[in-house]
């Protein structure tokens, strides 16, 4: 866990462009394109780019992230 924290913290630093998808309790899977704002042991702050808003999403939620290529 430390690890993913860890490469969080550099993405956040790099200000990089990420991809992320995630769960919504009986919505299914969601995506968006963002930027990783902050980052603790149990949530994450994104800015979703594409919508201009702020996403708060629970460790748990997230399926699949990774740099925007």
């Amino acid at each position: 866990m430390n690890e993913w924290i860890g490469m969080m913290n550099e993405w956040i630093i790099e200000n990089q462009l990420l991809s992320v998808h995630y769960l919504k309790i009986k919505k299914g899977t969601h995506s968006f394109s963002g930027r990783l704002l902050q980052v603790n042991d149990e949530h994450l702050l994104f800015y979703a780019d594409d919508t201009k808003e702020v996403i708060h999403l629970h460790m748990n939620q997230i399926d699949h992230i990774e740099p925007f290529a």
